[in-house]
């Protein structure tokens, strides 16, 4: 079990495979099999480079205990709550550490498949190595819930491995690039929170910073560092987003669309929202609307 403040997650061991009897040829993602397990006081050792057998993708996560991973040429300790993501075969390495009493407890996910890949290049760009989840996260818990079904006997529907997986990936992906952030009483996920309900109304990011008493320049260094975007492209796609809802779902004319949601002008929404989508939000609402 891993506490961590009020929190408790009970598990149980065991491991299971995935028969895929009616996959599709190159099925985008492919479960393959997972489980928890224990290893203690015994040879445990995995040179990933020399795995020509055992291919595919690995997720492993840290539950109780302490293991090794090591990865261009830099080692780390995996304690409770640190995972790793391993494309096999690649330069890699995890083990248990080699004292007495080693004890390494983890959740594991072996799977297949190209669409794991683009997930795997944005973890590599991001120098991720060691990635720190939380037990409540929803990747963690997604995992965890799919070991408990499968060791008792449950089984999956077709397609529904992909599904787990992508969703899980995008899961682990966006956890690994909010890394850091300090929860949700820091003042970027405040301030992301004020531009959510007020973006509408708001003439610009200055507006934000006097809310919570801070200058401009350091809400945006603070916001880019926790949302790795600054505060004014986090505003600009709530708008977006928002305008888009309403030409697709809507009578209101362009303009209308523009003003209600923050645009100051006609000229300014239109150079916006081609930005992001594209096009323009005439073009967008005649190509989209069904």
């Amino acid at each position: 079990m891993i506490r961590k403040g009020n929190f408790l997650m009970n598990y149980e061991q065991g491991v299971f495979g995935v028969l895929n009897a009616d996959a599709m040829e190159d099925e985008p993602l492919l479960l393959l099999d997972g489980g928890i397990e224990r290893r203690k006081d015994e040879t445990y050792d995995f040179d990933n480079g020399a795995r020509e057998s055992f291919r595919g993708f690995l997720f492993q996560y840290t539950l109780r205990g302490e293991g090794i991973f090591i990865r261009n040429g830099r080692e780390y300790r995996v304690r409770p709550g640190d995972g790793f993501f391993v494309s096999l075969p690649e330069d890699s390495r995890y083990c248990l550490p080699d004292t007495p009493g080693a004890e390494w407890e983890f959740l594991y996910l072996h799977f297949a498949g190209p669409a794991a890949l683009p997930f795997a290049g944005r973890l590599n760009a991001l120098g991720k190595d060691v990635i720190f989840l939380d037990p409540e996260s929803r990747p963690v818990r997604m995992a965890m819930d799919m070991q408990r079904r499968l060791v008792k006997g449950g089984r999956l529907e077709r397609y529904e491995g992909g599904e787990f997986l992508y969703g899980f990936l995008c899961g682990l992906l966006r956890e690994a690039e909010n890394s850091g952030i300090r929860g949700r009483d820091s003042l970027a996920q405040k301030a992301a929170e004020y531009i959510r309900q007020e973006y509408s109304h708001l003439q610009g990011v200055e507006e934000v910073a006097a809310v919570f008493k801070v200058s401009p320049a350091h809400l945006s260094r603070c916001f880019k560092k926790e949302m790795g975007i600054p505060p004014i492209e986090f505003l600009n796609r709530q708008r977006v987003q928002a305008a888009m809802n309403q030409l697709l779902g809507t009578e209101k004319t362009v303009k209308e669309i523009g003003e209600e949601n923050g645009f100051s002008c006609g000229n300014y929404f239109g150079k916006v929202f081609r930005r992001y989508a594209g096009v323009s939000p005439e073009i967008y609402r005649m190509r989209n609307r069904i």
